[in-house]
Formats: structure tokens, C-alpha cells, sequence
């Protein structure tokens, strides 16, 4: 008979977290968390359930690997680490070097989810959703993937008929997924002590730039994480724009051009209120994603001009004003997460192969190219494609 293996598995989402959770199951279980793991109490074993607070020690070095939380359960052991990708692949190829058998964690049928939704025959859509779902950074964007595999595009594709422009417009949604899982670019630009660095911190909603009184502070572009209304944004805070001479000052001014140009929103900001879109940025802007801030607005009395937003980072003033323009200049101000939408690039192409047969009344490959999109092989990666649809 063949023995029994021991497995490994990370158990958790793949990606950056707090925590990332392995399993180590089998015969060789103990013999093999022994080996890399070093409790800080002398005690080396505790009963199951209990937790014991330790280190896993990296062979190559030597060295403490990461400090982690081990649990004994019944089942196995669990080992509780730090999020990083690069700890969590370091421990897999610790326990596999001694002779653990990497195992996905979903073979296990106490933990496998059926990708097909109970209301709907669709386990090609349920599986893309589990590989599109880590790329999810805002609740918006969770909603709109899970949305079409229990309603949404399955329930398209179940419908008896659809109309051909219900499936060309499910097909066109996946340019605003893509956004929610590959975040439009925002640029704050404007010439020094003209709070940049304060309104990044407010729409970040943590401090990440230096603010000083002291105009120049921000040497160097710095880029952050945002949600905007539920839309993912990257946010960048860039160095003042002003006629530096040449040394570190100018450098410092090219790379925020530089950043304002390549940006998909660039909010212009000036304590006056007369700023005007620049000819550096270059004929790949319009206006609709050019925003016109005038800030430190609790300092000032009277009206901007029309076409200039009026806000305060201090007091809040004007700042959910500025959130729903950033949305709408990002095409996702009216997002509705629960209208049809692909989120794969196979997914836009079947839609618009089924579309073609509908126009050229041919219900049967209609029909399949439908059941395709439903329970059909979904092959390489499920990565959403801009330029498909």
C-alpha cells in the first residue's frame, strides 16, 4: 500500500495581507514542523487548539524566517505567518524541502467550493470569480465580480433569448472592470505650498506625505493606494511645479510633469484659483480628466471661478465634491455592480460571438456559445483584456 503523504497547502488568498495560514497534514507532520519551527517557550509541544507563539528558522541563513502563531488541531497543524508572498512561498519550499507535498488547499473536499452557483449551472464563471477575486481592492469591486455569478452576466446567459445588444453591452463592461481591478492613475499637480501633500493624505485617509509649511517639501513623487467612492485609484503626490534652475529642484519638477503627463487624471491645484490646464501635459488630455482644485479654501473668501472645484483639506470642505469628480472623470461614477458585465477576456469574446449569431438569427450557435460562456473550459489565464470587446 502507498503511504500516506504529508501535504502542505496555504489555505488563505494568494497576494499581500495581514496573515497567510498553512497546513501541514500527514505522518510526518511533527517531524517536520520540528525541524523549522522553534517555539519561544520551552515547551515544544502543546495540546490541540492551543496556540504557541514561535519562529520559523530559515535553513539557508540560519536565521529566524518569520515569527508565527502554531495551532494542533486534530486534523493537522496550522502555521499562522506574517502576509508577505515572499514568506509564505519561503515556509511552502521549507515544509516541501522536508519532504511536505505542496497541495491546493481547494482539492481539499471539506474546503472546495463549487463554482456553480445554485441558481444557475455556471461553473466556468465561478471559477474566473475565484481567480479574479484577489485582484478585488474595494467592496465596489468585489460586488461587481460575485454579482455575475449569482446574477448578472449568468443570468444573461441563462436567459432563453437574449437581444444582441444586451450581449455587445455585457461585453463593452468589461473596460469598467478592468479599471476596478487595474486602478486608473490620479496625479495631484500645482505649484509648491499649494496643498498637495495635505489633500493626498485626506483622500488617502492616512498620512503618507510630509506636510511642512515650508514650500518644497516634496522632493519626489510618492504613489498610494486609494478607494474613491468605491473606486480603486492610485494616488500620486508630486513635487511643486515652478521655474527651478537647474540641480535637484528642476529635476524634481520634470519628474512631476512626468507623472502628470502618463496620468489618467491629473487634479491641477492652486491656492488662487486661476490655474490653467499647462501645455506640458501634452494632446493625450482633455478636459473631462483634467480637474481644477482651488484649495485652502478656509483661508480664502469669495467665489473660485466657475469651473474650479473650492476645497479645504483641513475642514473637509469640498472634499466629496472632489471624490464624485474623480469618479465620474474615471467613467465610474453611476457604476451599477449588478448590471451584466464580462470580467474576463474570454468571457467579452463568446458574448460577441453569441451577439453575431443572434444578429444573424441563429438561435443553436447562439445557445452554445452561451453554454460555453456557462460551463465551457476557460483555458490559460482569465486576466481581464482592455481591448477586448
Amino acid at each position: 500500500m502507498t503511504p500516506e503523504p504529508t501535504t502542505a497547502a496555504l489555505c488563505t488568498a494568494p497576494g499581500r495581507g495581514g496573515i497567510a495560514v498553512i497546513t501541514l497534514t500527514g505522518p510526518q507532520t511533527e517531524e517536520i514542523l520540528t525541524a523549522i519551527f522553534t517555539p519561544i517557550s520551552d515547551r515544544k509541544t502543546a495540546p490541540d487548539n492551543a496556540l504557541q507563539l514561535g519562529h520559523i528558522t530559515d535553513d539557508r541563513t540560519g536565521t529566524s524566517l518569520d515569527k508565527v502563531i502554531v495551532c494542533r488541531t486534530p486534523r493537522g497543524v496550522e502555521i499562522n505567518i506574517h502576509g508577505g508572498p515572499h514568506i509564505a512561498r519561503r515556509t511552502l519550499e521549507l515544509l516541501s524541502d522536508l519532504g511536505a507535498q505542496p497541495r491546493n488547499c481547494d482539492a481539499d473536499p471539506d474546503r472546495s467550493l463549487d463554482p456553480a452557483h445554485e441558481q444557475w449551472n455556471n461553473p466556468s464563471i465561478g471559477a474566473e470569480l475565484l481567480e479574479a477575486l484577489p485582484r478585488a481592492r474595494s467592496m465596489l469591486a468585489a460586488a461587481a465580480l460575485s454579482g455575475q455569478w449569482s446574477g448578472g452576466l449568468s443570468e444573461l446567459a441563462a436567459c432563453q433569448s437574449p437581444q444582441a445588444d444586451q450581449l455587445r453591452a455585457a461585453a463593452d463592461g468589461l473596460r469598467d472592470i478592468d479599471k476596478l481591478l487595474d486602478p486608473v492613475e490620479v496625479v495631484l499637480a500645482g505649484p509648491p505650498n499649494a496643498g498637495k501633500s495635505t489633500l493626498t493624505n485626506a483622500l488617502v485617509g492616512r498620512e503618507v506625505s510630509i506636510v511642512h509649511e515650508t514650500a518644497g517639501t516634496t522632493r519626489d513623487w510618492v504613489r498610494e493606494p486609494a478607494v474613491i467612492n468605491g473606486v480603486p485609484i492610485w494616488l500620486t503626490d508630486t513635487a511643486g511645479l515652478w521655474d527651478a534652475p537647474k540641480g535637484i529642484d528642476s529635476e524634481a519638477v520634470q519628474r512631476a510633469r512626468k507623472c502628470a503627463a502618463e496620468a489618467d487624471i491629473v487634479i491641477l491645484l492652486d491656492p488662487d484659483g486661476d490655474a490653467a490646464e499647462p501645455d506640458w501635459l501634452g494632446p493625450n488630455h482633455d478636459h473631462s480628466e483634467v480637474l481644477f482644485v482651488t484649495t485652502k479654501c478656509d483661508e480664502l473668501t469669495g467665489d473660485a471661478p466657475g469651473q474650479h472645484m473650492e476645497i479645504s483639506a483641513m475642514t473637509g470642505r469640498g472634499l466629496e465634491e472632489l471624490k464624485s469628480a474623480i469618479a465620474a472623470a474615471a467613467g465610474l461614477d453611476d457604476f451599477d455592480p449588478k448590471t451584466s458585465r464580462a470580467f474576463t477576456a474570454r468571457q467579452a469574446s463568446i458574448l460577441l460571438r453569441a451577439a453575431d449569431a443572434v444578429d444573424a438569427c441563429d438561435p443553436d450557435a447562439a445557445q452554445d456559445a452561451l453554454d460555453e460562456l456557462l460551463r465551457g473550459p476557460i483555458g490559460g489565464s482569465s486576466a481581464p483584456d482592455a481591448t477586448a470587446g
